[in-house]
């Protein structure tokens, strides 16, 4: 039955995993697209003298989707802003344990939100929403972003939770704080900030 369980995690933290980098990916050459859009807009309206109509819109419609949708991304490599004064002063185990609590909270904010926005896209879908705009894309599209965001990201903070608990069982925890923002980067005294891997 365990391994049953184990095989079943392993499936949806591998699910999990991939929709977050595609959905980040995604996310990424949104702010790219946006920038373009912008740009575009900007050199039509003081060059050209034409009117835009769409660029604004959609730049906003794009950077929603990487503020929303690409959160899952952040919370894959867990970059997202962290108040660690005093945390990184804890004992290990209850360090790991208030991170697990805290998991655990932003699970059930996520299942809130999801909860109301899914049927707030619904809705717009069944009644056929469009913007007020002149160019006046129909807003299911953009009421997405939200639920499925908070959905991935619950997806992403359920398996990190999980993780977090069975390290916790078994003991096998980082028994030194390690400060997100720097995870990925080895400080030495008298050289520049290395990355690790760099030199391994």
């Amino acid at each position: 039955m365990e391994s049953r369980d184990a095989g079943f995690w392993e499936k949806l933290e591998a699910v999990a995993k991939a929709l977050s980098k595609v959905t980040g990916l995604i996310g990424a050459l949104c702010l790219l697209a946006a920038a373009l859009v912008t740009t575009e807009g900007v050199l039509v309206r003081k060059i050209l003298g034409w009117s835009t109509t769409w660029q604004v819109e959609l730049s906003v419609f794009l950077l929603m989707y990487a503020c929303f949708v690409g959160a899952a991304y952040g919370q894959l490599g867990e970059h997202h802003l962290n108040i660690e004064l005093l945390i990184i002063y804890l004992s290990p185990r209850v360090r790991e344990t208030l991170l697990a609590v805290t998991g655990v909270l932003s699970c059930i904010i996520c299942v809130v939100i999801a909860w109301y926005a899914w049927p707030m896209w619904w809705e717009s879908v069944v009644r056929n929403d469009h913007s007020e705009s002149l160019w006046g894309p129909p807003l299911w599209i953009p009421y997405i972003f939200l639920p499925l965001g908070v959905t991935l990201v619950f997806l992403q903070s359920l398996v990190q939770v999980r993780s977090r608990i069975v390290l916790l069982r078994s003991g096998t925890f980082d028994k030194q704080a390690v400060r997100t923002e720097l995870k990925d980067v080895t400080i030495t005294a008298d050289a520049e900030p290395v990355k690790r891997g760099e030199h391994e």
